[in-house]
């Protein structure tokens, strides 16, 4: 459903009561084999907006050198393009100027906690986050899932454990528009070419987190309406966040000053007061 462009959930009252599985799928016209398979080859990526050629990025973050080289020679086998670290200090700068695909942290960090590591990643970036960790606490795992994490690894683990972890966790957080044939959306200057997933202001290419693109898609295909910060926040980190309204500011304020939009009298994002934002009919 996912590599379709839509979502696939379940719902059950308990233990014997039996499931409802539910899926959306995007209506569109003319969406040929060969466009559906090569969206779905792309639809990887949640860092940076990538070219095919372009590696998937993973950052591992650990204290441990020998677990750093073990886990890079993994990454490179794989064909990731891995980015290690042993310094907390630089993750939230890594995330932030790498813009990783995938985030692989570390529970027990010196100075610090992989949670409170994973609250300053989530300020700023939805990055899918797996916990890397020696300790088998249920209550360490539920709290890192309520955290935000998209998965919990015990240590020790196997290469092909953490691999298919990883693309899962990828496959989990495709871009929704992936399979979208629709022409470029232009407003003034700003133009959005969805078949490329590319974003130019005055014909210069501009460089989005593919956050941000999200929130830029949602926004634009919403057009004339204003798109609520539940709907933004359901768009960009899933059904199961909600009420977390300055995360939605701090996303908005990053994708203005990246689109050179004024937030004092703004021509691209326009705020709803105490509702969310819309983007003008163009």
């Amino acid at each position: 459903m996912e590599a379709l462009g839509g979502r696939i959930w379940a719902e059950s009252a308990g233990e014997c009561e039996g499931s409802t599985f539910s899926f959306t799928l995007p209506a569109t016209v003319g969406v040929s084999v060969k466009a559906a398979s090569d969206g779905a080859r792309g639809a990887a990526h949640l860092g940076k907006v990538r070219r095919p050629t372009e590696k998937t990025r993973v950052l591992a973050v650990d204290d441990d050198p020998q677990i750093l080289r073990y886990l890079r020679r993994c990454l490179d086998e794989a064909g990731y393009q891995p980015i290690v670290t042993a310094d907390p200090c630089e993750v939230a700068k890594l995330v932030e100027l790498e813009e990783p695909d995938l985030v692989l942290l570390d529970l027990m960090l010196p100075g610090t906690s992989g949670f409170e590591l994973l609250e300053r990643i989530r300020e700023f970036s939805g990055v899918p986050v797996i916990f890397l960790t020696a300790s088998d606490s249920e209550q360490d795992a539920v709290r890192a899932l309520k955290a935000g994490a998209d998965d919990y690894i015990t240590k020790p683990f196997s290469p092909s454990e953490l691999l298919a972890r990883i693309g899962a966790a990828l496959r989990r957080r495709v871009l929704p528009d992936m399979m979208e044939v629709r022409p470029p959306f232009a407003l003034g200057d700003l133009v959005i070419n969805f078949a490329e997933r590319r974003v130019t202001v005055c014909g210069q290419e501009v460089s989005l987190s593919a956050t941000e693109y999200k929130i830029l898609h949602e926004l634009a295909t919403h057009a004339g309406r204003p798109t609520t910060y539940e709907q933004i926040l359901r768009e960009v980190r899933g059904p199961e966040y909600s009420g977390e309204t300055e995360l939605v500011r701090s996303f908005i304020r990053n994708l203005r000053r990246k689109l050179g939009d004024d937030a004092q009298d703004p021509r691209f994002i326009l705020t709803e007061r105490q509702v969310g934002y819309r983007m003008p009919k163009p």
